[in-house]
């Protein structure tokens, strides 16, 4: 379904956050099976819980 530009149902906040969306890395984030999107969540956060200690180590 085509949204015209004009349409009364195309919500102008929605649209002015569209420009700063990356849709190629959605894209590519939706390919992934949902295994897959869960495995990489789990990775980012273990890297983030290993750099809060690493900043806990160097500011005692």
């Amino acid at each position: 379904m085509q949204v015209r530009r004009d349409d009364p149902l195309r919500d102008p906040v929605v649209e002015a956050y569209k420009k700063d969306i990356d849709r190629t890395l959605l894209r590519s984030n939706l390919a992934l099976s949902p295994e897959d999107r869960i495995r990489k969540l789990q990775d980012f956060v273990r890297l983030m819980v290993s750099l809060r200690e690493a900043g806990r180590r160097l500011d005692p």
